[in-house]
Parts: structure tokens; C-alpha cells; sequence
């Protein structure tokens, strides 16, 4: 099966209205983060990926080999941040999107697992975002942050350690933007709902039986989390900061999500 994409979600926006910009990318092998770089550079922005898997990175790359690069990274290792940060000639946009967690009931998630966890959902963007601050946002007084965090905020069965870490991201959120505004940077979490994706489809579960509890009758597609990213990081996003915008079909109002 092949992940929905939404044309019409990408095609609202101004050719060329993030020209002279550069973004950095994580996660951006799969999923919403390709779906977000790819989208970035069809705006003229200059975007690099980072992630673990060189092979997913180029594939992303390949859509606008131009404007886009790559860099190979463990994101949950500072050093390796460090090193990575280091070699970018500059960066105008952060989209925090590189995460994952696997299903368990609660009182079955061990301190290795939910460590790991919290690791990559929560203390690598920590780390990321104050590098790329520190770096390039506050001598600019320029920068935008995204952090990709989910739904429903009214709890999820058998993600107690990904929605712990997602709503640590979403405190740093507000804390970055008070902080850092009137230096000129912007922080905002983007949450969505059940995106269709690749990685989704690993669960075995069925997209049009999951997306028929949602409101909006359907999973959400990676372009349109994507087309969010763009709009915030366009002009039109500039007086918009320390937000938890909830894109999620209405899941999070929904009521009691299935749990297989």
C-alpha cells in the first residue's frame, strides 16, 4: 500500500516565497519530514535533512537534489548534533519532526524503554533546538522552530512514555518562545492526528476502518502536516508563537480512541 498524498494541500502557496532561507530538517528520511523538505525546497528554501538512514535521506534529496542535502546523524547523541550543527554554513528554520516509540500498556514499559524514548521525542529536540539557537538563531535575532508533537492530549492508550516526552516538547515550546521572542525567533508545536505514512502501516492496522472513529472520516496525510510547516514558516506564520495548533481531524474531541 502506498501512503495518500494531498496536491492540493502543497499548491496554496507563492512560488518562491521562502527563497533565501535555510531549513534544517530531522526525521527527514520518511514521512512528514520528507513530505515537509520536499515541500520547503519546492518554495525555493534550501533545506538540509538529517536522520540515521543515509538511503532514506538521498531518496528525499532526489526531489530537488539542488536545494536539498543531507546529513547523517543520531540525533540522540550530542556529540554527533554537535558535529552535524557544526558543519551548516547557516539555518533560518528548525522543524523538530525525528521521533518514535513502540506500543505498550503502561505498566509494562520498562526505565530502558521509556528512556529511550524520552530520549529521541524529547531530549534530542531540547538539544537541537539550544544548538541551533545558540549558533544561528540569537546572533541573527532571527529563527523559527516547529516541533511535530501529537494527539489526543486527552490521553492515548499504550503511549504513556511518547505522550509524556510530546508534551515536554510542547512546555519547551512556550518556555522557547517567551524566552527567545523578543530576540526575534518563534516557536511553535504543530500536533497531529493518525498520519497516514509508511511507518503508520507497519501496525497492521486497517487506514479506513482507524480513520472512520475520526470526525474528518479519514487519516490525515504527511502534505498536510507539511503544508502547516510551510505556512509557519512563511510570513504569514511570523506573528504566531508559543501555540499547540492541534491538526488532528478532530481526534483529540472524539472520545475514547480504539485500542486495536
Amino acid at each position: 500500500m502506498t501512503a495518500p498524498t494531498s496536491p492540493d494541500a502543497r499548491a496554496v502557496f507563492a512560488t518562491g516565497c521562502l527563497e533565501g532561507r535555510q531549513a534544517l530538517v530531522t526525521g527527514g528520511g520518511s514521512g512528514i519530514g520528507r513530505a515537509s523538505a520536499q515541500l520547503l525546497a519546492d518554495l525555493g528554501a534550501r533545506v538540509t535533512v538529517v536522520g540515521r538512514t543515509e538511503e532514506a535521506l538521498v531518496e528525499t534529496a532526489t526531489h530537488n537534489p539542488d536545494l536539498i542535502d543531507h546529513r547523517v546523524a543520531d540525533l540522540r547523541e550530542p556529540d554527533a548534533v554537535d558535529a552535524m550543527l557544526d558543519s551548516l554554513n547557516g539555518c533560518d528554520f528548525l522543524l523538530n519532526n525525528a521521533g518514535g516509540q513502540f506500543v505498550a500498556p503502561a505498566q509494562d514499559i520498562s526505565y530502558k524503554g521509556f528512556r529511550a524514548v524520552t530520549r529521541l521525542n524529547l531530549d534530542a529536540p531540547w538539544y537541537i533546538t539550544t544548538g541551533v539557537a545558540n549558533r544561528f538563531f540569537i546572533p541573527a535575532k532571527y529563527g523559527k522552530i516547529v516541533s511535530i508533537t501529537m494527539t489526543p492530549h486527552r490521553g492515548m492508550p499504550f503511549m504513556a512514555h511518547s505522550s509524556a516526552a510530546r508534551a515536554g516538547v510542547e512546555s519547551l515550546t512556550r518556555n522557547w518562545a517567551v524566552e527567545w521572542g523578543p530576540l526575534g525567533i518563534r516557536a511553535v508545536a504543530i500536533a497531529p492526528g493518525i498520519v497516514h505514512t509508511a511507518a503508520w502501516e507497519r501496525y497492521g492496522l486497517v487506514p479506513e476502518q482507524v480513520g472512520a472513529y475520526l470526525p474528518a472520516g479519514r487519516l490525515q496525510t504527511a502534505d498536510e502536516v507539511a503544508a502547516m510547516v510551510a505556512f509557519l514558516f512563511s510570513p504569514a506564520g511570523d506573528y504566531i508563537t508559543g501555540s499547540v495548533l492541534t491538526c488532528d481531524g478532530g481526534f483529540d474531541i472524539a472520545g475514547a480512541a480504539p485500542s486495536g
